[in-house]
């Protein structure tokens, strides 16, 4: 099952990562083509894990793919304190639970306690493709202001392009283009087919008080917020992006009292009603 651009992928950790048969139903019930899993609750051993060849299973008889696993982190520069760096799982293992469920590719973040330039980004990022690779696996580079280095779009492009790497690519999540250095301008300064990854969500008119907070609890669903999320939505495909779109939208309270099915069916009919204003349905 090849994505298409305007299939909806749920990530796990929107609806709190709940157990592989609740997220399988609440994705196909939402009308989405596919799913983010977090390897940190879906390895086997962990949270809720199970084999992995069952995981795939149960999405594949519920018509769903796996887009990518979120995520892997790796370290660029001095200082390096070793892995985990946060909650994520060793690269190997995330990896393996990767190839296993069928998985297009690994989100990846590179953290470091800087300096770090272009050169050494590259080196280490290279190094992830390769491995990922193995794996038949995409690496999509994920930017954000609190990178050591690749702190926009044009940055982390860099990052990509220097790899020399067919595997390497782009997570564009909207939330940090907005709160980071750059701007959805910055779509016309790179090439289109090298973002491979894309996440959805809204943010609040008023700039959050906490934003570590809010960037983990309180993102908005599209179209609720200040983004002009149909005037990205045509950039992005003008530009050549034909990555599906994820919705990334960590909203506890919300989804704690929508449930499951009831808020994944929610942000899938808002990013739709976004879809028709852009002509992309």
């Amino acid at each position: 099952m090849e994505p298409r651009p305007d299939d909806l992928v749920l990530s796990s950790g929107t609806v709190e990562n709940p157990p592989i048969d609740e997220l399988a139903g609440a994705a196909a019930a939402g009308g989405y083509a596919g799913v983010t899993l977090w390897p940190s609750d879906y390895h086997p051993g962990r949270r809720h894990g199970e084999p992995p060849g069952q995981i795939r299973a149960k999405l594949e008889d519920r018509g769903l793919y796996v887009q990518d696993v979120d995520a892997h982190i790796a370290w660029v520069g001095p200082n390096d304190p070793g892995p985990p760096y946060m909650e994520e799982i060793p690269e190997r293992e995330t990896f393996e639970l990767a190839e296993a469920v069928g998985a297009r590719g690994v989100n990846v973040l590179l953290h470091g306690l800087g300096p770090a330039d272009l050169d050494a980004s590259a080196e280490v990022f290279a190094g992830v493709c390769d491995r990922a690779a193995e794996h038949g696996l995409r690496a999509h580079l994920e930017f954000s202001r609190n990178r050591v280095y690749g702190r926009d779009l044009p940055e982390a492009a860099e990052i990509a392009r220097a790899t020399g790497r067919p595997n390497a690519g782009l997570m564009l999540d909207v939330w940090h283009v907005h709160f980071g250095r750059g701007s959805f301008a910055d779509l016309e300064k790179v090439d289109g087919e090298r973002i491979t990854g894309v996440q959805l969500s809204d943010v609040p008119h008023q700039p959050p008080e906490n934003l570590g907070y809010a960037t983990r609890y309180a993102r908005l669903a599209p179209g609720e917020g200040a983004l002009d999320l149909v005037g990205f939505l045509s950039a992005l495909r003008a530009g050549g992006c034909r990555a599906p779109l994820s919705l990334e939208v960590f909203d506890a309270p919300r989804a704690e009292s929508r449930g499951t099915a009831g808020f994944a069916r929610d942000l899938a009919e808002a990013t739709r009603r976004l879809q028709n204003q852009a002509g992309q349905d």
